[in-house]
């Protein structure tokens, strides 16, 4: 065999070579072009949305009360690709899934022989199933004491107190209205249009007053709302206490029953009440009793819409006596026995770590604790668990528990001598239910009465709604909502 012909055939064996070695490598090259797993996107706030995927249309889920164009129009897809496939437009450049038509995505497979087209819009997002609870909390409307229509001005401590927001308010949601009942008003006198006013829910604008029918202005002692929204108050004469309720503010009040004790003992702010339950159904009714060592409240159950006629008495094991002396509990759910959280002041008023919160059994065992130091979790201005009013009575911490969706939260007031402060937080008092709901409010409050919190579920809009009325401020409220 002479040189040239070696040389060719050594060239021939490579190129066949080479050519078999081409081949075996395409045939490990992946032809498919798919988006697998999961498709998300990141929106202008930092919210993630997720996706359904069908066939070759991913619709990015975003909840109705969420303003999609806003959090859409420059957003980051997150995604996952067949194995070496390829992807354009390429995911870090932020895209515009607000615009009609949505973002197109082409896949390419690693073998470079298929692609794959995706097509992706946004839609309104399902809503969670039973058992989980809300997803967002939309801020609602507010509005100072003096914006809701009472004399004064905020922080102008130069006026009578009445008149720089210390109003002894509390504060029930009727359907879809705010009753705002101040104690300081009624005092000063039973027939002032400013004793008893009810604001619109959404708008926080004057809707009236509140029907009594023949109840006393005088007596009515506390109000409160059960988890349907309706508004509950407690009417005392003497040692008697009769419970009633409104669907609506200009309904007639509906009684559901008396009880042979004084739910509202207390000469100061301290009383506080609340119902768990559906007070036209079943629900308890918790109140404190007088401030004692062992921390008395009392506790009577609603059966049928009637009240029973025997209360009982639960102890929380902390004393209810010392420090600012105030102490309120609240059942956890309506069930017949439930545990409830206990809203604690102890050590000194008005200093740091003075306040506390605890989750009780139904027989007055604690089985949970609030963490002693929240700067970790929430933002900074929690100084420790908060202090207490340097005021005996004033309302801190007030706790109220609510089952919104299936699911118990927690909200809890606290703050500082200069700074208002709230949370709706989960059942393990550690964690906060939404960033939206983590308040805080710079005022003197050390001071003040406090605040008063109220809430209800709205099961038929799958919604719930929080107001907080923050003494020498004013009212807040918040909306949560159950959508993915």
């Amino acid at each position: 065999m002479n040189a040239k012909y070696k040389i060719w055939s050594l060239c021939l064996i490579v190129v066949v070579g080479l050519t078999v070695f081409s081949a075996c490598e395409d045939e490990n090259l992946n032809s498919d072009a798919d988006i697998i797993m999961s498709f998300t996107v990141t929106g202008r706030s930092g919210k993630l949305f997720n996706s359904s995927i069908d066939g070759d249309n991913i619709t990015l889920k975003v909840s109705p009360y969420i303003d999609a164009e806003m959090e859409l129009d420059s957003a980051f897809s997150h995604f996952y690709l067949s194995r070496g496939a390829t992807v354009s437009p390429d995911p870090v450049i932020a895209q515009d899934f607000s615009k009609d038509g949505g973002v197109t995505y082409t896949v390419t497979s690693e073998d470079k022989k298929h692609t794959r087209t995706y097509n992706v819009k946004w839609g309104i997002s399902d809503k969670l199933p039973y058992g989980e609870g809300f997803s967002y909390a939309e801020i609602g409307a507010k509005k100072s004491f003096v914006e809701l229509g009472y004399p004064g001005q905020v922080n102008d401590f130069g006026l009578p107190a009445i008149q720089y927001g210390d109003l002894q308010m509390y504060h029930a949601y009727c359907g879809n209205y705010i009753v705002l009942l101040s104690l300081a008003y009624v005092a000063e006198s039973t027939s002032s249009p400013l004793a008893v006013k009810v604001v619109d829910k959404d708008k926080l604008n004057d809707a009236g007053t509140l029907n009594l029918g023949s109840i006393s202005i005088a007596r009515l002692k506390m109000i409160t709302s059960d988890y349907k929204g309706h508004c509950v108050g407690a009417v005392v004469n003497g040692a008697e206490t009769e419970l009633f309720y409104w669907t609506t503010p200009t309904a007639a009040p509906v009684s559901v029953g008396k009880i042979g004790v004084n739910l509202a003992p207390a000469a100061d702010l301290s009383n506080n009440f609340q119902v768990a339950g559906d007070i036209t159904d079943d629900a308890w009714v918790t109140a404190l009793a007088p401030r004692d060592k062992q921390g008395t409240h009392y506790r009577v159950k609603v059966s049928g819409g009637r009240l029973a006629s025997e209360y009982s008495t639960i102890r929380t094991g902390y004393s209810s006596d010392d420090c600012a002396g105030f102490q309120m509990i609240s059942p956890m759910d309506a069930s017949d026995e439930p545990a409830y959280v206990v809203g604690d002041t102890e050590g000194t008023a008005n200093a740091a770590n003075s306040i506390h919160c605890y989750i009780n059994n139904f027989g007055g065992s604690t089985i949970s604790v609030m963490p002693p130091l929240w700067q970790n979790t929430l933002q900074a201005w929690w100084v420790g668990t908060g202090f207490s009013t340097a005021r005996t009575g004033g309302r801190s911490p007030v706790v109220s528990a609510l089952d919104i969706n299936g699911k118990t939260y927690i909200a809890v007031t606290s703050g500082t001598a200069w700074w208002h402060s709230a949370a709706v937080l989960n059942d393990d008092l550690a964690t906060l239910a939404h960033q939206n709901l983590n308040l805080a409010f710079s005022i003197n409050r050390g001071w003040s009465f406090g605040s008063w919190i109220d809430w209800y579920w709205n099961e038929d809009a799958t919604e719930a709604y929080l107001a907080v009325w923050f003494g020498r401020l004013g009212l807040y409220t918040y909306k949560m909502t159950c959508y993915e």
